[in-house]
């Protein structure tokens, strides 16, 4: 059933490679959603190499075209995969369809990808394994292949003029990288019908792009905030107290005795996270923070901006930042946050959040303004924070 060749080895070692890799920079950063979709990615390439082996070696017409159908269904899902990826990184700068919509999006990527398949019909063999009968198959895989490349430059061009050079450059390798494969595989099958022989193994291709997106995200630690210590503006009233591995709920109708706490703690030689919604550059300019990550809270999406309908994006952020080490986290703005998600996910959020705080030994402090909250919502906070007030 299985008439394996010289090109069995080198297959398999690409399939094991990709899924080695995968899982390499899924355990650097198990809780970031980057380091996830990375390993979706390499296990979609990994299945597409086995596949390929697969259409090159099966004897049975029949079990070929099957081979060949699911190939076609995981490299789809494959380019919608590498372009969620693309969409937040090196931040994220939204995709440009079904922004956040996951619900909408992966079913829309699985039944094309279905779509595609379901094109196959009879089978024939080559030097190269089972293809096609009909061209169709490869004309409709080249169309989405030119749309997703087209996606992706836009994507690129969208997000360039907001990014200071550093992140110019990462975001062109990145994309450079993610395309590189779906350019690949446009190229074989370019090749094939100009009648040049050229064998269809697309794993090298991604297997070159998976080495420079992981180098990219292990050498950047995308979507990580930096962990620094700088000199801060001393404040002028007196502050409370704080204690390592608490959580401190402020209510007060300004932000300001959050923010006097936070500097403080900083003087005293503390690395901070900022989630702010006050517009970052006014608060660098009044508490003199040149490098502390400040995260603003804003639907126009840019760099170190954030949905605020994007929890699970917040919740990675802020727990890969404290199991870093000792560290403070300032939360402004759970008014906003209240507002674009359900109270349930907001407050198991904060809790998730609160307990790492405490396990790393940590100080989160959250500040929000007692009028805006309805009597159960401030009674649950009171009760999984401690309560700083007039």
């Amino acid at each position: 059933m299985l008439e394996l060749g010289p090109l069995t080895p080198v297959i398999l070692f690409l399939a094991i490679s990709e899924m080695a890799l995968g899982i390499y920079v899924f355990v650097k950063g198990r809780f970031s959603k980057v380091n996830r979709l990375f390993l979706w990615l390499t296990a979609l390439a990994a299945i597409g190499s086995v596949l390929d082996l697969m259409v090159a070696s099966l004897t049975s017409e029949s079990l070929g075209g099957w081979a060949f159908r699911l190939m076609l269904f995981v490299f789809v899902g494959e380019m919608g995969v590498a372009y969620r990826l693309n969409s937040i990184m090196p931040h994220d700068s939204g995709a440009l369809l079904l922004r956040h919509n996951s619900i909408v999006y992966q079913p829309a990527i699985l039944i094309a990808a279905g779509l595609l398949s379901l094109t196959v019909g009879g089978m024939v063999r080559d030097e190269s394994g089972w293809m096609p009968e009909s061209d169709a198959p490869f004309a409709l895989l080249l169309v989405v292949i030119s749309i997703y490349v087209a996606f992706m430059a836009l994507s690129l061009r969208k997000k360039l003029p907001a990014m200071a050079e550093e992140k110019r450059n990462q975001a062109i390798l990145i994309t450079f990288a993610l395309t590189l494969p779906a350019v690949f595989a446009f190229l074989i099958i370019i090749l094939g019908g100009l009648g040049v022989t050229v064998p269809r193994f697309y794993g090298f291709g991604e297997l070159i792009s998976e080495v420079v997106v992981a180098y990219g995200i292990l050498r950047y630690h995308i979507l990580i905030p930096p962990r620094v210590t700088e000199p801060s503006v001393s404040p002028n009233r007196h502050v409370p107290s704080l204690a390592k591995g608490r959580a401190y709920l402020f209510e007060f109708p300004s932000s300001e005795r959050m923010f006097d706490s936070v500097v403080h703690e900083m003087g005293e030689g503390m690395s901070a996270l900022i989630i702010c919604r006050t517009y970052p550059d006014h608060l660098r300019a009044r508490y003199q923070l040149t490098q502390t990550p400040l995260i603003w809270l804003a639907q126009s999406p840019g760099p170190d901006r954030l949905d605020p309908g994007n929890l699970q994006m917040l919740s990675h952020m802020t727990l890969d930042f404290v199991r870093k080490g000792p560290s403070l986290v300032a939360i402004e703005g759970l008014e906003y946050l209240l507002m674009n998600n359900e109270l349930n996910k907001v407050l198991k959020f904060l809790g998730q959040l609160r307990d790492n705080i405490i396990v790393e030994g940590c100080i989160l402090l959250v500040t929000v303004d007692p009028r805006t909250l309805t009597d159960r919502q401030r009674a649950i906070l009171e009760r999984e924070f401690e309560s700083v007030m007039e």
